[in-house]
């Protein structure tokens, strides 16, 4: 019976594990529309099985979650901004990290004679709606950052007549003006090609002749674009474009890693200079789609045989005296960003550990005692993740990593001083046999 038992559990175990597959991670930043103020906020994805909750956002809006490996969606969820739901294309094989930025416009909060977030709808009552009235409420739709006018579509939803009205503004009539003749509570849809669509309602229980105009501003519907570079060099030249058009703007967070906000429908070129002066390899995406499309490119597999020296003009590893030994790495207070000082010695570790195919890691995070336990727990496991990322983005192979963030249960000073708490901030990169990485 217990032999019956253990095999259902191992069932169930790999069931899930193949349940919830991930594929890369998913890292970047959440602020509200005007890009300067962070946002805490849940992120989730929906695949096949439904919605997967993956995490959050910090106090700063920065995330680093897993993906899934059927993610269709990205939703982004926060306290009185309007959830975001994003479709995600995977071009290729997801691996490594996916970096985007993403931007939330606050709910309007219930009240009279102003539209609002459905959502915030709470109960209200109407007095005196059979009364005859002559309301003129005039509309006009706007890109909630540029604050340009924009075409749409607009339908009312009356509550008393039971009745729908739609109506399109164009460049030519920018504005709606509408009489309504009675009290009511009306449903406001407005559609806008490229935009996210907004739903609302509007309590109108005034009485007063004098005109007013509502603004109602959409946020645009991203395209973003998030490229990977596996083995990517140091100096490496990026580029990106479209038939006909003028280099297009790259955010770089690192050798590695780009993203760029496109126009959807647009085939675009990717292209890469290994270093200043080489031949560049190009890379073409066809009809990028609304949302976020994830694209990885690795160095090694795209470089033609005629652009690469001459076999013998390469001093191999050995030949150069690569060796690699332990060390500790140190992170700033609450920070889990790779330090740009760590790069050399983690390009070293990679080329010996590629050369040496009996040999991995093992990598341990820590941190200080400051602040709430659980908390500590995942900034050492982000500390130990965004090491490992950089490693297996240099060649080193995932199975020969073995990883954990640990928090602050074992610290190596006593955290009593501020100099002591900086020494406890560390990943402990440690160069194993591989027999032992379990052990």
């Amino acid at each position: 019976m217990k032999t019956r038992l253990h095999i259902i559990l191992l069932l169930f175990q790999a069931a899930a594990s193949s349940l919830y597959a991930q594929c890369g991670y998913l890292a970047g930043k959440i602020t509200d529309i005007s890009g300067a103020m962070p946002l805490v906020a849940s992120v989730s994805a929906k695949t096949d099985q439904g919605k997967q909750r993956l995490g959050k956002s910090d106090s700063l809006g920065a995330f680093n979650v897993e993906m899934p490996c059927q993610i269709s969606e990205l939703t982004i969820e926060c306290p009185q901004y309007q959830t975001q739901h994003i479709p995600v294309n995977i071009d290729g094989k997801t691996e490594g990290t996916f970096f985007i930025s993403l931007a939330m416009m606050p709910l309007g909060k219930q009240t009279s004679d102003e539209p609002y977030a459905q959502s915030e709808q709470k109960h209200f009552e109407l007095k005196d709606s059979l009364k005859a009235v002559s309301i003129v409420r005039r509309i006009e739709v706007r890109d909630a950052v540029s604050d340009q006018r924009l075409a749409a579509e607009i339908c009312l939803y009356y509550t008393q007549k039971q009745k729908k009205d739609c109506f399109a503004l164009t460049t030519d009539r920018p504005r709606a003006e509408i009489v309504f003749t009675e009290k009511d509570i009306v449903a406001i849809e407005v559609k806008s090609i490229g935009y996210q669509s907004y739903n609302g309602n509007l309590i109108l229980d005034k009485t007063d002749e004098e005109p007013r105009t509502y603004i109602i501003k959409l946020n645009r519907q991203r395209t973003i674009l998030s490229v990977n570079v596996l083995q990517a060099q140091q100096g490496m030249l990026c580029r990106l474009w479209s038939d006909g058009q003028s280099d297009i703007a790259l955010n770089r967070v690192n050798e590695g890693h780009y993203f760029a906000e496109l126009v959807p429908g647009r085939s675009y070129k990717f292209g890469i200079a290994p270093t200043p002066g080489a031949p560049e390899l190009v890379t073409a995406m066809a009809s990028v789609k609304e949302g976020i499309t994830l694209k990885t490119l690795r160095m090694a597999e795209r470089i033609p045989e005629r652009t690469a020296p001459p076999v013998t003009s390469v001093a191999t590893p050995a030949a150069r005296g690569i060796t690699a030994s332990d060390k500790t790495l140190y992170f700033p207070r609450s920070d889990y960003k790779l330090p740009v000082q760590s790069r050399t010695y983690l390009d070293s570790v990679a080329i010996y550990i590629l050369e040496n195919k009996n040999k991995g890691l093992r990598i341990t995070g820590h941190t200080d005692n400051v602040g709430n336990p659980g908390l500590n727990l995942t900034l050492s496991e982000y500390r130990v993740r965004v090491i490992s990322r950089y490693l297996i983005g240099k060649g080193v192979p995932e199975s020969a990593i073995a990883a954990v963030g640990v928090g602050s249960k074992f610290p190596v000073r006593p955290n009593d001083s501020e100099e002591n708490r900086r020494m406890n901030r560390r990943v402990e990169v440690q160069i194993i046999d591989l027999d032992s990485k379990s052990n």
